[in-house]
């Protein structure tokens, strides 16, 4: 089922046209919001409501409690075609974040595109473990590995104004996208572009860093069919994808960490809650020779386990 045709002339309700016919209404912000949802139901997009009702507050640059307070405010013509295109990109199957063009992570604007993964609610605990590893250290040196869109790197450097924040990626356009949301949000985090893949520790990486951050690539390719249709076509296959080996980007991570880190510095990584334990065993054989220790699993808001967390080896 598709929208019904909704008339987007102006006029008063009793006007007519020339040849004497009726008029159609003007739309308003709850015919719209009727159309939109009956629309998003008809192509299963749950919540459909709500979803009609975030996608024409975006249009109509409001809240959506303003929605309701003035229910039968006039849509002018170019806002109702702007939000039926908007809805008709959300049914058939475009994630709701590509169709705002942003998302909200750690009480941050993020703007998203088809460079980066969208920022997950889950990845807000990376976030609250990495704030939690620097709770004893004064202007925190900082690097956030894989960074994508930025949002891990900025939310750090909003909570940690004193911190000497370092974002890295592999992809160009994934760190014009970061640039972009580092501009909008004027936050000061340095960008630059490194491979996790490569031999040995880029040169042009920071030392001495209090933390290391990292969301890598965790997922095995064997599950990509079971992923949803949201994830798997528009998510970059760069950022999801681990190959046949799930602990592929983790054994540079350990590499990295302790080459990069000073003594005492924190690991903190998002992990596949499948792999927790083998990450945190490799974390933990690093730490045997003298890399990290003090590796910890901590879990999601879900029960999930998340986050792997370790730290370089203090000198004796």
């Amino acid at each position: 089922m598709y929208l019904r045709p909704v008339s987007l002339r102006p006029m008063s309700a009793q006007s007519s046209s020339e040849d004497g016919a009726s008029a159609v209404p003007t739309p308003t912000v709850l015919s719209m919001l009727e159309h939109g949802t009956e629309r998003l139901e008809a192509a299963d997009c749950a919540p459909a409501r709500r979803t009609a009702e975030w996608i024409l507050a975006e249009v109509l640059e409001a809240s959506r409690a303003a929605l309701y307070a003035r229910p039968n405010r006039p849509v002018s013509p170019a806002a109702a075609q702007q939000y039926e295109a908007l809805v008709e990109r959300r049914a058939q199957g475009e994630p709701l974040q590509h169709v705002l063009g942003h998302t909200s992570f750690y009480g941050l604007r993020i703007q998203v595109s088809p460079a980066a993964l969208v920022p997950r609610p889950e990845t807000e605990t990376v976030v609250a473990q990495a704030l939690d590893a620097l709770s004893d250290v004064e202007a925190p040196r900082i690097l956030d590995v894989g960074t994508g869109s930025g949002c891990i790197a900025l939310a750090l450097k909003q909570e940690r104004p004193d911190a000497l924040v370092y974002a890295c990626d592999v992809s160009p356009d994934a760190l014009a996208l970061a640039r972009t949301n580092r501009e909008a949000l004027g936050l000061d985090v340095q960008l630059l572009e490194a491979d996790l893949r490569a031999e040995g520790v880029p040169a042009a990486l920071p030392r001495a860093l209090d933390l290391l951050v990292s969301n890598p690539p965790y997922i095995p390719d064997a599950e990509a069919d079971a992923l949803p249709s949201t994830v798997r076509e528009y998510d970059p296959a760069l950022s999801l994808f681990a190959g046949k080996d799930p602990l592929r980007y983790y054994r540079p991570l350990v590499r990295w960490g302790t080459a990069l880190c000073r003594p005492g510095g924190a690991v903190v990584c998002e992990v596949h809650a499948e792999y927790a334990d083998a990450v945190a065993a490799l974390f933990r054989r690093g730490g045997r020779r003298g890399g990290l220790a003090a590796v910890t699993v901590e879990a999601d808001l879900s029960g999930r386990p998340r986050v792997v967390q370790g730290r370089r080896a203090r000198t004796r």
